[in-house]
């Protein structure tokens, strides 16, 4: 009969065969195992905020797949909103502002005119059209961008991008209305016309940037 010391080394012996050690291998892949890690990691989190929750990678893991769901659903979100607002623009990225020479020599006091003349006469689409065309040229004499009459308003943006950042978003959002009442002959509402000119005003009698 092996005495307890020899048995003990006998024992040790067969447990580091590899048959046996293969049971105690860590066979996880590398995502495995940061997905195991992290899941105890949220686990130990959660029960610090949340003393009365159990710690358990159950519990983690639950909140985990919650958590990415959340986040895919906002991803989506953003883009759906995204597509929606760049769908208009850029069907319409060929149209040309300018429908003939006379509208581009004309100077953008002259456009801001007649802008005035049909909003007296409630005609909001186009003096949605002159007030568009105004902030046009003036951004043109301030070298923001090049008026040119074969250019669409998507290369008026892109220019604008690179000069004037912080106007892009409203030269983008003021195109769309522009397309609508002159391209797709829809009727611009007082209000919303209101609310483009007093932004598009405050811009050309801007007295921060001298032409």
């Amino acid at each position: 009969m092996l005495k307890e010391p020899e048995a003990r080394e006998q024992l040790e012996e067969i447990l580091n065969q590899q048959e046996y050690q293969i049971y105690y291998a860590d066979t996880r892949n590398t995502l495995q195992i940061w997905w195991d890690e992290f899941k105890a990691w949220l686990g130990d989190l959660l029960s610090r905020l949340f003393p009365s929750m159990e710690n358990t990678s159950g519990t983690a893991g639950n909140i985990m797949v919650l958590v990415i769901l959340l986040v895919i659903v906002l991803l989506a979100a953003l883009v759906i909103t995204y597509l929606v607002k760049n769908n208009g623009f850029i069907r319409n990225k060929n149209n040309k502002p300018f429908q003939s020479g006379v509208e581009l020599e004309l100077s953008f006091q002259q456009h801001v005119a007649e802008a005035k003349r049909y909003e007296d006469m409630e005609d909001y689409s186009l003096a949605t059209r002159h007030l568009f065309l105004g902030l046009l040229l003036n951004f043109h004499e301030r070298q923001w961008l090049e008026a040119k009459i074969w250019k669409t308003n998507w290369e008026y943006y892109e220019e604008l991008k690179r000069e004037q950042k912080e106007l892009a978003d409203f030269f983008f959002n003021f195109a769309l209305v522009f397309d609508r009442g002159t391209y797709g002959k829809q009727k611009i509402a007082r209000d919303e016309y209101l609310s483009y000119r007093d932004i598009a005003l405050k811009w050309i009698n801007d007295t921060d940037h001298e032409i």
